[in-house]
Formats: structure tokens, sequence, C-alpha cells
């Protein structure tokens, strides 16, 4: 047996991404769930879409994605901020956004360890936002970016995050499908889905205010604010 979905366990972030980056059609598929440049185009559009109207973004923000991939939603968002920071844990995977970025000036790819926002500094970003990652990180690591977020935010800047609503008949049918793998088989990434109260509650529990929720067909949204008056 090889490859990370046998050998790795889920944590070991950096071996499993590394691994399952290799090259550019399997980073495409891993991050996405496509290797068609026009659907990561569009959901790359969606999620920008949905970002800007929801929870808000000016022109002079710097904004920083936790587990930003190969770049596809920092790719829309780049051209609309001052300063576009995209941390991830794969070299492999920031390789291959910087290529997909290199129009961009503003653009900055951060390697991370998989668990913290260590090279960023205190109160330097905006907005953080982390899209399609919690689904593949244990409960822990998903507060601890949380609380790393709230650390490098200014006050009154923004996080938003998201994952795969059990609660949701899609989610539902996720949570069943992948059920039915054993334990000893069970990909390293596969989908873990979370309820709107648990990430509400990481949330709250780090400190942010002003904390929204939106539950769409498959995906549940939370996003809220550092204190504006926080020290």
């Amino acid at each position: 047996m090889s490859g990370p979905d046998k050998l790795e366990r889920r944590s070991n972030y950096k071996a499993v991404w590394s691994a399952l980056s290799k090259d550019e059609t399997s980073a495409k598929v891993h991050v996405a769930g496509t290797e068609d440049e026009a659907e990561l185009k569009g959901s790359g559009i969606g999620t920008t879409k949905f970002l800007l109207e929801n929870v808000g973004m000016g022109r002079s923000d710097v904004v920083l994605e936790i587990g930003c991939g190969i770049g596809r939603v920092g790719r829309e968002l780049a051209p609309q901020c001052r300063k576009w920071i995209g941390c991830d844990v794969s070299a492999r995977m920031l390789n291959l956004a910087a290529e997909r970025l290199r129009e961009f000036p503003n653009v900055e790819l951060v390697e991370t360890s998989g668990y913290d926002l260590k090279p960023i500094a205190d109160v330097s970003v905006d907005l953080v936002y982390c899209t399609a990652v919690f689904m593949h990180l244990e409960q822990w690591d998903r507060y601890n970016y949380v609380e790393e977020a709230f650390r490098v935010l200014r006050a009154g800047g923004k996080l938003y995050v998201d994952n795969v609503d059990l609660c949701s008949e899609k989610g539902w049918e996720i949570f069943q499908r992948h059920r039915q793998f054993r334990p000893e088989t069970r990909p390293a990434h596969i989908t873990e889905c979370s309820t709107p109260q648990e990430l509400e509650a990481y949330l709250w529990r780090a400190g942010f205010e002003d904390i929204q929720t939106f539950e769409g067909n498959e995906l549940v949204s939370v996003w809220g604010r550092r204190p504006k008056d926080d020290r």
C-alpha cells in the first residue's frame, strides 16, 4: 500500500497535501473537484461573490486565505484588494498558485505548518477567509485557525469559514457515503462535516462578535468580526 490514503494520518497535513498535489491535475481535482479551467474559474467567482456580498472587503484591505491551494479564489480576489496573502501547507500547491497568480504584483504566498499562521504578524490583516478547508482538518485544528485568525486580524477585521453542513440533506448524503469506508481504507483527506453550531462556537469562543451564519444546500458559512475596541 502506498500514498497518503494508506500511510499518512489525517493530521499529517503537509505530507498528505504534498502527495495530493504531486502534479497540476491532481492538485486541481483535490482542491476543487475538477480539472476543468472553466469550472475552476466559475467556482472561484462564486466564492468571491459570496464573500464580497455577505462578509465585505475594501479595496485597501489586506486579505489572507487559509489553505489557498492553487489560487482558485485568490485569482478573483487579488485584483480587488491592496494585498492578498495565500497560505498553504503544501509547497507544491504554492508553486502552482505562484504560476497562476504571476500577473498580480500584490500577491504574497506563505508556506505554513498546517496548524497555525505563525509567519503572519499580529494585527496585520483586515480579512481572513478559509473555504473548503475545514472539511479536511481535525476539529482541534479548525479551532486553532480561528484563534490564529483572531490574532492576525486588526480590530474590526473579519473572519469567514465554511464546511459541509451535516444538518443539510446533501451534507448527510456525503456523511453516509463516506461512512462506508472501513477505518483502515479511509482516505486521509476525506470530508468530515460540521454543524452550524460547531462553527459558531469556534468564533464565539475565540472572541469574535457579530457572528452570522448562512446555511446553503451543502455548505454552512459562518463569519464574524474582531471587536473594534479589542486590544
